[in-house]
């Protein structure tokens, strides 16, 4: 498709305004485009470029005109070119960011309409672009516009059943500003704070009453509302006083998708909030089970069947113009066109019923997660004045009298209340189903026609992957199913990871779920007795190939635990393993997650032989240099990681020193 940008002339080609959605990222994450950085972009925008009558240029010639119409056509372009990389740092260069945001109190309804869903889609590019955005002074006039929309009956949206239930263009633009104060909130914590001096969090929470302002608008509240929510002890006292009208939203009747995204955001939020949750953990966790319960996978098979059918859309292109007449037409028929042309394909409208499904099963699965992460940390708090509390450094072990720390407790750390919940409504078997890759041509489809639906796929699946490890951490293996069923979670998921997955996030998830699971099969070796050298070989393959530190030091923890389950054959080839990727490992957090898992290998049993065949004394003192001048020049970097690499490192010397002790006396032509 060719945007004409002109210079004079409404442009008779309509942009879909807010149709993006942003996936949910965290404060200071990198750019999840994909795209060159944007920082990059910005600062090369900043820098100021040569202007030459560009589209961009044109654009700005549009915003500052008296004439609506212009205004709209400049917005319209800005909704489009703003998708492009090789438009940010123009963007940027000619301050439209702060132009277009004046608009959005401009006294005409359908400039601040165009207005709102153009400055929504520019916030979806990336974090960085949200911040460059609130730098540029967005959230006043963006504030000043929701502060508009009364709460108290005297502003109701109108819906017309001509054209799909679409709300008035002044709903719509609510609609929009909500979801752009939630890209930005999400994006920045000087847009948190902004909203909370706001005063608007009280007035939100009417907006929720869907029966009245719809589902549109209740989601996009709700979605802005968990994420102020988020970590926010001023949010919490305003929603303290609001629990009935979440609480009354679990008991909606789900009849799509969209209702069921309703009611699980509305669970997170009050998952959000501390005194909410103590008085309504059970409706949550059953409301968080219903939403796991919906097949995930047959929704994917419908939509993927459809997309074939559905044309591509072509990449915008941009050019300048010289003015071209159109045929005249009153406001209303101008208005009334670019309302049809903004009405979603049964496609798009699928692409979106199946997307919220992935969604709020993402979110389920993280209620889950920091329902039972809560419970760990209340007792981490309750512990703070023992020795070792608030310390990220594990024990230091104590060679000399053969004194290492244990394997994870395998005892159940969540209330009961909460673990009789996982238990009876079969939470781990259903968030395993969510883990699950799906059929490799649903996949394919996904990949070559559908994006934005694959990556709500991914994040489905990676937070029921971490909400699983999270679950490990606080569990017994019983409580888990037993050590059989653990074990074949850790058998499948190698598969899956060995089959070669494409997604690094998952991959990691995927690596981080199999250490943890492989933690609850310490005392069960009976378990590994098939496996060969050619199944162990694939994990060495794993740790080599890898390039990612975490995964790297997930494989190399599982290397380690192998290693005190494995016979003497598979562990003399783990600690060589180990000792030589240790000599050339440029982390050095991943060089003392090697370590530490190797020294975990000589808990049980001395080793002797092993010991001596590979030369482990002078490779030990050697490694034990390499990590000290590591830590020293790495130090500053490693953040709270530092308690726990100096720990290891001064594991590292005394287990040298054990080398030494254990080796003193050992006659190697005496073995048997």
């Amino acid at each position: 498709m060719r945007v004409v940008v002109r210079r004079t002339t409404f442009v008779s080609t309509a942009v879909k305004m807010g149709k993006a959605k942003k996936l949910k990222t965290h404060r200071n994450k990198t750019n999840p485009t994909g795209l060159m950085d944007v920082n990059e972009l910005i600062e090369q925008g900043m820098g100021g470029t040569e202007k030459s009558g560009t589209p961009v240029e044109a654009i700005v010639e549009q915003l500052e005109s008296a004439v609506t119409e212009e205004k709209i056509c400049g917005l319209q372009s800005l909704a489009t070119i703003c998708q492009g990389e090789i438009n940010v740092g123009e963007l940027v260069g000619n301050n439209v960011i702060r132009i277009a945001s004046s608009l959005l109190v401009d006294p005409d309804k359908s400039v601040r309409h165009a207005t709102a869903g153009a400055l929504r889609n520019v916030s979806v590019v990336s974090v960085e672009l949200c911040e460059f955005m609130v730098d540029q002074d967005v959230l006043t006039p963006l504030l000043a516009l929701l502060t508009r929309y009364p709460s108290n009956g005297q502003w109701t949206p109108t819906f017309d059943k001509n054209m799909q239930n679409q709300m008035d263009e002044h709903s719509d633009t609510f609609l929009q500003a909500v979801n752009l104060l939630w890209n930005l909130c999400e994006s920045t914590s000087d847009a948190l704070n902004a909203f909370n001096q706001s005063q608007l969090l009280e007035t939100f929470v009417t907006f929720l009453n869907y029966n009245v302002y719809g589902l549109e608008i209740a989601i996009a509240v709700a979605q802005c509302l968990l994420v102020v929510s988020e970590d926010n002890a001023s949010s919490w006292r305003v929603l303290a006083n609001h629990g009935s009208e979440l609480t009354s939203l679990l008991a909606i009747d789900v009849v799509d998708n969209s209702s069921l995204m309703l009611r699980t955001l509305a669970a997170a939020i009050i998952g959000n909030v501390p005194v909410l949750l103590n008085s309504h953990t059970s409706q949550v966790l059953i409301c968080v089970s219903k939403t796991l319960e919906t097949n995930h996978r047959s929704a994917l098979g419908n939509l993927t069947s459809m997309l074939p059918l559905e044309p591509q859309k072509d990449l915008v292109d941009l050019e300048v113009t010289d003015d071209v007449v159109f045929d005249e037409e009153t406001e209303a028929q101008s208005h009334q066109r670019r309302r049809k042309a903004d009405l979603p394909s049964e496609g798009e409208l699928e692409v979106r019923n199946v997307g919220r499904l992935l969604q709020a099963q993402r979110i389920a699965a993280e209620i889950l997660t920091n329902i039972c992460s809560s419970e760990d940390d209340w007792q981490s708090e309750g512990n703070e004045n023992d020795d070792n509390g608030g310390s990220d450094a594990e024990s230091v072990y104590d060679y000399d009298t053969n004194t290492v720390n244990e394997s994870v407790e395998n005892t159940d750390k969540v209330p009961v209340e909460v673990l009789e919940a996982i238990k009876s409504l079969a939470l781990v078997e259903k968030l395993w189903q969510k883990a699950q890759p799906v059929a490799e041509n649903v996949y394919q489809i996904l990949v070559e026609s559908e994006q934005g639906t694959l990556k709500k796929l991914d994040g489905m699946r990676i937070s029921a992957m971490l909400c699983l490890h999270n679950l490990c951490n606080n569990i017994s293996t019983e409580d888990l199913g037993g050590p059989a069923a653990v074990y074949n979670v850790w058998i499948d998921l190698g598969q899956q990871v060995f089959q070669g997955e494409r997604n690094e996030k998952l991959l990691e998830a995927s690596t981080s779920l199999m250490r943890a699971a492989l933690e609850h099969l310490r005392q069960s070796p009976e378990l590994f007795q098939q496996m060969t050298e050619n199944d162990l070989q694939l994990m060495l393959n794993g740790v080599t190939g890898c390039e990612d530190v975490e995964i790297r030091a997930n494989w190399l923890r599982m290397l380690g635990i192998l290693g005190c389950l494995l016979p003497e054959s598979h562990v003399k080839a783990i600690i060589d393993f180990v000792l030589n990727t240790c000599a050339n490992e440029e982390d050095v957090w991943v060089l003392a997650e090697a370590l530490d898992s190797m020294m975990d290998i000589f808990a049980d049993n001395d080793w002797h032989s092993i010991m001596h065949e590979l030369g482990m004394i002078a490779k030990c003192k050697q490694l034990d240099r390499i990590m000290r001048e590591k830590l020293k020049r790495d130090k500053r970097q490693l953040g709270d990681r530092f308690p726990a690499v100096s720990t290891v490192r001064t594991n590292l010397s005394r287990f040298c020193k054990y080398l030494e002790t254990e080796l003193k006396n050992f006659k190697p032509n005496m073995e048997s």
